[in-house]
């Protein structure tokens, strides 16, 4: 792992994986020049151990790599951070490598040699996928975070709400879980409340976010 001048992430900020030393030290001069912070590692596993999320970012990765390739670390972090675009880079890629990568969610996927130019280019709109993305995971956290606040009779009552079950009638969902009428009106203001939800097709799209879906 290479060392780096800056202590913490900034709203520019670029991982490097390459184990070529000589490409990690020519892509930080360039891109440092160009105001981005740039932290280097020589391995997918010594990145893995020092990577932390909730900064947009982006991530320059090469393809082929002693021990883990680029492509295996693709596939830990489509799972494990979603928000981090990857750019991949290789002087010997082929049809069937770069088809695997963006199927597998690449952001982009670049042939050596390039021009400085056109990787920031890429490196810009990465990076404003980063900030979307975690801007997504921060929302559907919060829905989560509400969602878990529910009693299990509520999320019943929640549940039927959003499958729409008599067009939502609390009539028909208090025959449904054999409870009157006037406890289902209750159960739906809770719900209502706790969820901050604005209406019941509010509620509906939060259902998605938790696992909820409509039939």
């Amino acid at each position: 792992m290479d060392a780096h001048p800056q202590s913490q992430p900034t709203e520019k900020t670029v991982y490097v994986v390459d184990d070529d030393e000589s490409v990690r030290t020519a892509l930080t001069r360039s891109l440092e020049k160009r105001g981005y912070s740039v932290y280097c590692y020589d391995s997918g596993d010594a990145f893995l151990k020092n990577y932390a999320s909730g900064q947009a970012a982006c991530l320059v990765l090469d393809v082929r790599m002693p021990g883990m390739s680029g492509l295996d670390l693709q596939e830990q972090l489509v799972n494990q951070h979603p928000s981090l675009p990857i750019i991949f880079m290789t002087g010997h890629g082929d049809i069937p490598m770069s088809v695997r990568a963006i199927k597998n969610g690449a952001f982009e996927f670049l042939e050596k040699p390039y021009s400085v130019d056109s990787l920031q280019q890429h490196i810009e709109q990465a990076i404003a996928k980063s900030r979307v993305l975690l801007e997504q995971e921060t929302h559907a956290r919060e829905i989560n975070l509400r969602f878990a606040k529910l009693t299990a009779r509520e999320l019943d009552v929640m549940r039927l709400l959003v499958a729409g079950i008599a067009n939502n009638s609390n009539k028909e969902i208090a025959r449904e879980l054999d409870i009157s009428h006037r406890t289902v009106d209750d159960h739906r203001a809770r719900i209502m409340s706790k969820m901050e939800a604005r209406s019941l097709a509010e509620l509906v799209e939060m259902s998605k976010i938790c696992g909820i879906h409509e039939p």
